[in-house]
């Protein structure tokens, strides 16, 4: 079904639904153009302009020019046009599902579940950003005080990925903009579509030309552009943890700001005394959602000797019936991978693994599927120690269960991932699980539960995974800067 936010191009151009780029607060076709595909099928649904340097100086200006009186703008008038925004986007849900799951490649449930969180996500982050402050330290001299504020930080470059367009997007531009900053988005080349939409629907809301800035185009053009773009003074990215290295190197001739959600292969530690089969639905869940393409999931499970027997079959099992299928069929859990080099990549992996020794086992996928960029969900065991496999991020439907004797060699092989974004901790006993969870070396842990990261807790990763934290006040603070002024009358 076509979406309500896509058009049709007519004349020379063949007949495709198209978005453009969104720059001064108007809808903008520069060519060439750049398709996008579904993932689903492999075929080319749609087509965005792909923009070089000139379009980027071009958003960036705009962008510019609107923070000045923006930034002026009151805290509450700018809280009103976020809530607006927010409403918005619950009214054209449906449609907005529809889109994001044909570019996106998620199922419909989980398309409808993004959306719903953008929205509470740019809700809470008007009122967090409402309640920012100042400090006016007492230091007993009447004639002279110090006055400690926060400004907005500038044009920030919002670059996001394929997997979760809309809410790693409001996670960078909400706060940003509820502060009074302007922002500019590149969203991944494989999903524009709905990001260029929302920034139709916040011109509705009411945010001015140019304070809302989308430009379309693959990461080693237009990303490359906006990110040495002298104007732009602070780069927020999610994404792989190799092009969060790039970014880094090239942000630091111009000293910016970085806030940086990089890669994680996370672990779950599943203690003896754990009562694992009550969290057994949670665990595939948080292992398999979106077909694995998520950063937070869990990909290696250390499993108590004492457990690993029935643990890994009703585990298999379970796995062994996840449904896969089309995004649009009904009751699919598992649909397909977002692009084909994502596809390719998983493929090498387990195949190393495989070619390893360890042993691989797959749901067969179902034969009606063809074509699309689809894995079947995979459970990897006796793959042998220390293998460079596990140091890696898989963004797909596999995961690696791994026996432990004690509760050392289990923290110390989870922490041996050059990565530390989230980690996981099953036990009966909740001192162990408060004493591992602080030896872990995880932005984010979680005891004796699994739930999607809250809106007023940080988010973010140690070690390779990251620099800074999203969500929470800490997340709104990172769009600001601090400035003293000193006051003698």
């Amino acid at each position: 079904m076509r979406s309500r936010f896509l058009e049709h191009s007519v004349g020379e151009e063949p007949l495709e639904e198209r978005l453009g780029c969104w720059i001064d607060g108007t809808e903008q076709f520069p060519r060439p153009w750049m398709a996008v595909c579904d993932p689903a099928s492999e075929e080319s649904f749609a087509r965005v302009p792909l923009c070089d340097a000139s379009w980027v100086h071009r958003a960036v200006a705009g962008a510019t020019h609107a923070q000045k009186a923006w930034k002026k703008t009151t805290a509450q008038h700018r809280r009103d046009v976020l809530h607006s925004w927010a409403r918005l986007i619950r009214t054209h849900k449906d449609d907005l599902s529809a889109l994001l799951s044909r570019e996106t490649g998620k199922v419909r449930s989980a398309a409808a579940s993004e959306i719903d969180n953008t929205a509470q996500l740019t809700d809470y982050f008007a009122e967090e950003a409402y309640r920012l402050s100042g400090v006016l330290p007492l230091l007993g001299d009447p004639q002279r005080h110090t006055l400690v504020v926060r400004e907005p930080v500038g044009v920030v470059a919002a670059i996001t990925p394929f997997n979760y367009p809309l809410s790693t997007l409001i996670c960078k531009a909400a706060p940003a903009l509820a502060v009074g900053c302007a922002v500019v988005a590149k969203p991944d080349e494989h999903t524009p579509l709905s990001t260029v939409t929302l920034a139709k629907l916040s011109a509705e809301a009411g945010f001015p030309p140019g304070l809302f800035q989308v430009v379309t185009g693959p990461g080693s053009l237009t990303g490359a552009a906006l990110v040495d773009h002298p104007d732009v003074r602070c780069i927020s990215f999610t994404g792989s943890t190799d092009v969060g290295k790039e970014i880094q190197r090239r942000a630091a001739s111009g000293v910016k700001r970085l806030i940086l959600e990089l890669g994680g292969t996370c672990p779950a530690v599943i203690c003896e005394d754990a009562d694992w089969r009550a969290h057994l639905p949670a665990m595939i869940a948080q292992a398999y959602k979106n077909s694995g393409q998520y950063c937070y999931r869990i990909t290696r499970f250390y499993v108590a000797r004492s457990l690993w027997e029935p643990f890994v079959a009703e585990f298999t099992e379970r796995v062994m019936g996840l449904r896969v299928g089309s995004p649009v069929e009904p009751d699919v859990e598992l649909g397909p991978l977002n692009h084909r080099e994502i596809l390719r990549r998983v493929q090498e992996q387990v195949s190393r693994a495989r070619d390893s020794g360890a042993t691989v086992r797959q749901a067969p996928l179902p034969e009606r599927l063809t074509r699309g960029f689809y894995y079947p969900p995979t459970v990897i065991t006796n793959l042998p120690a220390h293998s460079p496999v596990l140091d890696e991020e898989i963004f797909g439907p596999v995961t690696f269960l791994i026996p432990f004797d004690d509760e050392a060699e289990a923290l110390a092989e989870a922490n041996r991932s050059p990565y530390g974004l989230a980690a996981y901790v099953f036990t009966g006993n909740l001192r162990t699980g408060l004493r591992l969870a602080h030896d872990l070396e995880a932005g984010s842990v979680w005891i004796n539960g699994i739930h999607q990261a809250l809106p007023d807790a940080p988010f973010g990763g140690m070690k390779q995974s990251g620099l800074g934290r999203e969500k929470s006040r800490f997340g709104v603070e990172a769009f600001t800067e601090l400035k003293t002024i000193y006051m003698a009358y």
